[in-house]
């Protein structure tokens, strides 16, 4: 006569526990497989972030010489009375009421807007990616339409202007102008600035 082993012995218990134990090992594989994975593109992410900013620092740094420079083709453009002629893709006289997404004016074309590099120097073709930074502004004076720049009373009837606490005169008081800046960096990367200034009518 063979005795036959209970369902419930020491044998078969320690096979189903061996069982029980492979599958909870299979299921915590998985797991360490699907968290390794999830961090791999959390710094992947991390990574782009950390691009993005030093990007953007470079950008913002090459956008503070561009304005820089806008300063002083500000003041060459109103020079001798000269504020209410416009040069196209440099300088607008008057606010433009057409404007893109940004807000930008679509009459600008960026395609022929002087480009230089954080320097000063000048860049013949922008759209040409050397690894190095490239920097595009236009001006935009913030008035309605031309004012007579003889006459303070039409220039702060026409124009955008900050408070003064002194006395100003037509040639003195100071007008706001807008400048727009595009800069282009490594690998296609491009960023987008605008800054208020403020500049006299005339000289």
């Amino acid at each position: 006569m063979r005795l036959r082993t209970p369902a419930h012995a020491p044998g078969a218990r320690r096979g189903g526990q061996r069982g029980l134990v492979l599958l909870i090992v299979l299921v915590v594989l998985a797991l360490l497989l699907l968290a390794g994975a999830g961090a791999m593109r959390a710094v992947d992410s991390g990574n782009v972030i950390a691009g993005n900013f030093s990007f953007q620092q470079a950008a913002q740094q090459s956008a503070d010489r561009a304005l820089t420079d806008a300063l002083n083709t500000a003041t060459n453009a109103v020079a001798a009375g000269g504020g209410n002629t416009s040069l196209a893709n440099r300088y607008y006289s008057t606010r433009q009421t057409a404007v893109d997404a940004r807000g930008f004016p679509t009459a600008i074309n960026w395609d022929t807007v002087a480009c230089f590099d954080p320097q000063g120097a000048a860049i013949a073709d922008c759209t040409v990616d050397t690894g190095e930074y490239r920097i595009q502004y236009v001006i935009e004076r913030m008035c309605n339409s031309n004012p007579t720049l003889t006459d303070i009373g039409d220039i702060r009837a026409k124009c955008e202007y900050e408070a003064s606490v002194g006395g100003v005169s037509a040639f003195s008081i100071p007008l706001r102008y807008r400048v727009m800046m595009r800069v282009r960096g490594p690998r296609g990367t491009e960023q987008w600035f605008e800054a208020m200034v403020s500049g006299p009518a005339s000289s």
